[in-house]
Parts: structure tokens; C-alpha cells; sequence
């Protein structure tokens, strides 16, 4: 909250300040500063004199002060006030969240009719609370029928909120829960090593004790000590399924100790639970890049293990290029996952190593190159004589773009943004271009640029589907000032300006959940150590947000990375995001292709991180004129490990 404080305070002399250099007073907009403020101490009134002041005055955002009023008093507020006001700012883009909270509370007084009327306003469901109060009250309203289509919402690797404990209750009531979804939801918690809501699961076990709640902490804990004491009886499912977890643990860390452990108890394992460690042991195995990997996971079956698991046995055959295996995993996984564009592509190039069914390899390319992703580009560039088919351009006229900028919701957002009010600009922009066309978005992505909302010009543009403009799509709003860093370097620009449009979107005000700051998002300590790298004197932390200051030493530090990398983009982009070292240790014992390099990177943030960053360098390539190269060839091949 101190921090927030510290946000608001900035933003407050950051408005007077250009109220004072522009020579405008706006007192009102000086308010909603103010009001948020007061909403995030929670100072309940002042909120309320600022929310009657701007009213009174009929400012713009004065629902929002409303809003944030209300938001404070959810409790206190009586029902019909709170749906009129809903109905009343139905376009503003605060409306979902409150009637989130709104149908919480209905939730929470149990009044469901009130709760059904709201919901069917609902315009559609991404909160889980809600998704669990509705499943609650069509059972109420209906049939048991709909505990079963609720289940999913129990099969979750995720801490669900308290709104769906009741329904939870009924559910394991009417024996939708049974004793394996109880299990078949542990294994997903402690999958990922989310202890605590493993623990609260196991209460829900018919064969409950409370002295397990100390034994899986002991197999987290210390998984090789509780592993040798066993200090359970396997009779029970919670003695096996705690030794399963302890045994996954230790193959986090060495896969063999692990497999070395099972094979003193493996009798008193049944054929599923063996299967299970195999597919647990195979993906630690494949994400360290060992070549045990394959044959762990040919222990397990396929057709039981999850999306992850069969995911990385594919991967762990791609490395090997052993593209049969590939190819024999792709055609057992689940029709869902087969269908991803990276496992078709994949499947593509199976076929054609194995020169196998050419027909279908070629339709699965063609069917693919007419996507705009990094599977499409790469798709293009594996068909011989193929002409991609001609994307219909469109550029919005002045006038279109005015009809965007004359719009109440685009109003509200722009002043909220100019407020640094950026959480809730984006969502009132969000909330205007939902229902857009291809026309409009690009009319709206054309006046986000305009106003230098390079993220939301970037992004609004990437869901036209079939009008395009890539010049938007691939802005490069900084491009003298990349090209000059770039250069500097001895660096491609076009590489330059893919990590920033994947980095922040160039957004020089763009902070990370870490601490990463500016176009470049960069680290604290990496930027001073690159600052004085680059020849910046008297470098301050303050710094790191100057946008020519975070060009300059992000570029330097890019062009480093790069030389340390000898010159291979591929890991340098890796490196980037994940640290040189990794980078470095991902390299196999021979080249790899440069896309099975990028597809076998074990974490799931840098993979499609490098893959993107690889893509938008493609993109501005064509933009810049190189219209002859393919995507698969600029990603080229990564070197033997030394």
C-alpha cells in the first residue's frame, strides 16, 4: 500500500506539472488523482466528498469515483442501488469487475434469483468464483446433472476461492468428487509443488488422518530421507501416492537416484501409479535434456499421461530427431493437443523426413502458412514454389479514426491514461474494442499510435483477422534511435527491434513483476553494470527510465550477450531472458536446427520468448525489405555443446 501511495503521489505532481508547462488548469482531473488516492487508502470520506465534487462538476470520470465509492461499501450497499448503477455504466470498463463482486455477494447471501437475473447480464465468464456461485445455482434451480459439467472447475492445479466450497461440498456429496478425483487432483497440486493445496485436498480423502498433513511435508521437505525410512504403509493410497510424490521429487533433482529409489518398492506400485512416475520422471528427465528421457517415458502409456508429459515425450524425440517416435506420439495425443499448431507443424516435418504421406504433409503446411504466427512463418518456409496467399491490407481514413477518437469509451481512456491511470485505461479500451470489426480495430490501433499508446496500438492491430496492417502490428516508433544504438553494436536493428516489441511493446514506462524497467526491460544490475559498459558516466538508477539512456545500455547489453553467444541469435534472445548460462547449458552434444534448439527450451516463459522474438525479427525483416529470406533460415543452427 506504501507503495501505491508512493505511485499516486508521483502521478499527482507528474498532472501538475504539465498542467503548469501547458498553462491548464484542470481541477477536475486533479480529483480523480485524488479520489483514487483515497480508494486505495481506503479513506472512505474523502472518496465520498471527491466522488459528490465530481459529479457535481459532471467530470468524465466521475463514475469512477462512484465506482471505487461502491467498491469500498459492497457490503453496505443495498442490492438495487448497486444493479442500477451497473445498468447505468454497462459500456464503462469497470462494469464486469463490479458485477463480479456483485454476484460474489449474492452468492454469499445466497439470494440466487437476484444472482441468476445479474448473471445472464453477464457478458462472459472469466472469473472461477462466479463460474462456481453459477454451477451452485443451476444445481439449486435445476439438477444434480450440472455438478458433473461443473467438475473441471475441482480438476485444477490452481487454490480455487473460497466461493467454490460449497459447491465443492455438494459436489463431493453427490459422489461427483469420488476418492479419485481427490487423487487425481493432488497429483495436479503437488505436480507443481503447490504443498499447501495439496494438503487441504488430502482432507477431503475418505481415508483422512491428520498425521499425513506432517508426512508430506516431510516427503517435500527432505524426499530422499522420508524415502528411506518409509515410514507409511503402501496398503493405503495415501502411503503410495505420498511415496509417488517423495520419488517425483528426488527426479526434480537426479533421475537415476530416483529410478534407483523405485525400484526397491516398484511391487508395491499398480500398473497406473508406475505409469505415472515414468511420465513425471521422463519430463524432468527430457526438460534437462538427457537422453534417458525417451526410454523413461516409453515405462509410462501415452494415452494416460497429461498434455504437459506427452508434450515433452515429443520433445524429448524431436532432440533426438527420432523422427519416428515423433511422429508415433503425435497421432496417440489427444486430439486437442495434436491440433496446437507446434505439434502439426512438427508432424509436417515428421512426415517429410520419414518421406511419408508428402499429400498430407503439404496440406498441413499449406493449412498452416495461411496463420499469422511463428508455426506459419516457419510452415512457408518448408514449401517448395508455394506464393503465400495475398492478406487483404486495409488503412482506416481520417475519418475513421476520428469516429474511434469521438467514441465515450475511448474518451474515458484517454484521459485515464494521460493520468497514468494505465490499469484502468487499458481496461476501458479493452472493454471499447471488444465488438470492433477489422476496420475498427485498425482505425483504433492507428489512434492509439497517434497518441503514443504504442502497447494498445501494437496489440489492437494483432486481433484483425482478416484486414491487416502489419506496419502496425511490427511498429518500430523508436526506430532512429535503435537504429543509431544498433549500430553502435554492430548489432542487426531488426533483432533490436524484436526483443523491445516482445520486451514492453516499446513502452518506455513499462515496469516487470521483477523489477525489469523501460523499452528494454532491464534488470536494476544489469543496467549499471551495462551503463558502464557503454561509456555512461555517473549513472544513477533513475536512470534506467530515460528512453535514449534504457536504448543505449539495453543495446550494449544485447550486443555483449551476442558476443558472448558467437554470434547466434537464438541463444542470445535466450539469454536475454533467462541468463547466458542456461542459454548455454541448453546446447546438445551435436548442432540442432535452430527451431528444435527454440521448441526444446524447458522453461515455458523463455521458449515462447524466443520463438516470438525470432518472429518479430522475421517481420521486420519483410518490413524493412529482406523479403527473401525464410524464417527457418534465420533462425539457422545452434553449435555443439563444447
Amino acid at each position: 500500500m506504501e507503495n501505491m501511495h508512493q505511485l499516486l503521489v508521483s502521478r499527482f505532481f507528474i498532472f501538475c506539472f504539465v498542467m503548469f508547462m501547458t498553462n491548464v488548469s484542470y481541477a477536475g482531473d486533479i480529483d480523480v488523482l485524488k479520489a483514487r488516492e483515497a480508494y486505495d487508502k481506503e479513506n472512505v470520506t474523502a472518496l465520498a466528498e471527491l466522488a459528490n465534487q465530481l459529479q457535481a462538476e459532471k467530470h468524465l470520470l466521475a463514475p469512477y469515483a462512484q465506482y471505487w465509492l461502491m467498491m469500498l461499501q459492497l457490503d453496505e450497499t443495498d442490492n438495487e442501488r448497486i444493479a442500477t448503477f451497473l445498468a447505468q455504466h454497462e459500456d464503462y470498463g469497470f462494469a464486469q469487475r463490479l458485477r463480479d463482486h456483485y454476484l460474489r455477494k449474492l452468492g454469499k447471501q445466497q439470494n440466487w434469483t437476484q444472482f441468476s437475473q445479474e448473471f445472464s447480464r453477464y457478458p462472459s465468464i472469466d472469473n472461477t468464483a462466479v463460474e462456481c456461485l453459477a454451477a451452485e445455482a443451476k444445481e439449486l434451480q435445476q439438477s444434480n446433472s450440472h455438478l458433473l459439467a461443473a467438475k473441471y472447475l475441482w480438476l485444477s492445479e490452481n487454490d480455487q476461492p473460497s466461493d467454490c466450497d460449497t459447491l465443492f461440498e455438494k459436489m463431493q456429496t453427490a459422489g461427483v468428487i469420488d476418492e479419485e478425483a481427490v487423487w487425481q487432483r493432488f497429483r495436479m497440486a503437488s505436480a507443481k509443488n503447490k504443498i499447501s493445496l495439496a494438503k487441504a485436498i488430502l482432507k477431503r480423502s475418505n481415508d483422512y488422518q491428520t498425521n499425513q498433513q506432517a508426512l508430506l511435508g516431510s516427503a517435500y521437505q527432505s524426499p530422499e530421507s522420508f524415502l528411506k525410512k518409509s515410514p507409511i504403509s503402501f496398503k493405503a493410497r495415501f502411503g503410495r501416492e505420498v511415496s509417488l510424490y517423495a520419488l517425483i521429487q528426488l527426479a526434480k533433482k537426479d533421475t537415476w537416484q530416483a529410478v534407483n529409489a523405485l525400484k526397491k518398492i516398484e511391487n508395491q506400485f499398480n500398473t497406473d501409479e508406475k505409469n505415472y512416475f515414468y511420465a513425471m520422471a521422463g519430463m524432468q528427465s527430457a526438460k534437462r535434456h538427457e537422453p534417458e528421457a525417451q526410454t523413461l517415458f516409453q515405462k509410462s502409456n501415452v494415452m494416460t499421461m497429461s498434455d504437459d508429459q506427452v508434450s515433452w515425450y515429443a520433445r524429448a524425440a524431436l532432440r533426438a530427431t527420432d523422427w519416428t517416435q515423433l511422429l508415433a506420439i503425435i497421432n496417440q495425443m489427444k486430439p486437442e493437443v495434436a491440433e496446437e499448431a507446434r505439434w502439426r507443424y512438427w508432424k509436417a516435418r515428421a512426415l517429410i523426413a520419414l518421406k511419408k504421406d508428402n499429400k498430407q504433409a503439404v496440406d498441413l503446411l499449406i493449412n498452416l502458412g495461411v496463420e499469422r504466427h511463428y508455426y506459419g512463418w516457419l510452415a512457408q518456409g518448408e514449401l517448395k514454389r508455394y506464393t503465400p496467399p495475398t492478406l487483404l491490407q486495409y488503412k482506416p481514413n481520417e475519418r475513421e479514426i476520428a469516429d474511434i477518437a469521438s467514441l465515450a469509451g475511448v474518451k474515458r481512456a484517454k484521459v485515464l491514461l494521460d493520468l497514468d491511470l494505465r490499469w484502468e485505461g487499458k481496461l476501458e479500451w479493452k472493454n471499447v474494442i471488444k465488438s470492433f470489426d477489422d476496420k475498427q480495430l485498425l482505425a483504433a490501433a492507428y489512434f492509439a499510435n497517434q497518441q503514443s499508446w504504442y502497447d494498445l496500438a501494437i496489440n489492437t492491430a494483432d486481433d484483425t483477422r482478416n484486414m491487416h496492417d502489419f506496419s502496425m502490428r511490427y511498429l518500430m516508433p523508436y526506430k532512429k534511435l535503435m537504429t543509431k544504438a544498433a549500430q553502435e553494436q554492430a548489432i542487426d536493428e531488426t533483432w533490436v527491434h524484436g526483443i523491445a516489441r516482445q520486451e514492453s511493446r516499446f513502452m518506455h514506462y513499462a515496469k516487470s513483476h521483477v523489477g525489469a524497467a523501460g523499452v528494454m526491460q532491464l534488470m536494476p544490475t544489469t543496467a549499471r553494470w551495462a551503463a558502464k559498459g557503454a561509456g555512461i558516466g555517473n549513472y544513477k538508477s533513475s536512470m534506467i527510465d530515460d528512453l535514449d539512456t534504457n536504448i543505449t545500455i539495453g543495446t550494449y547489453y544485447l550486443g555483449h550477450t551476442l558476443g558472448v553467444m558467437k554470434g547466434n541469435k537464438i541463444m542470445a534472445s535466450a539469454g536475454y531472458n533467462a541468463g547466458p548460462g542456461r542459454a548455454k547449458r541448453w546446447l546438445a552434444a551435436q548442432p540442432l536446427e535452430g527451431a528444435i534448439y527454440a521448441e526444446t527450451i524447458p522453461f515455458d516463459e523463455t521458449r515462447v520468448y524466443v520463438q516470438r522474438v525470432m518472429a518479430n525479427m522475421y517481420m521486420y525483416k519483410k518490413q524493412t525489405g529482406d523479403t527473401g529470406l525464410t524464417l527457418k533460415k534465420l533462425m539457422g543452427n545452434t553449435p555443439a555443446k563444447p
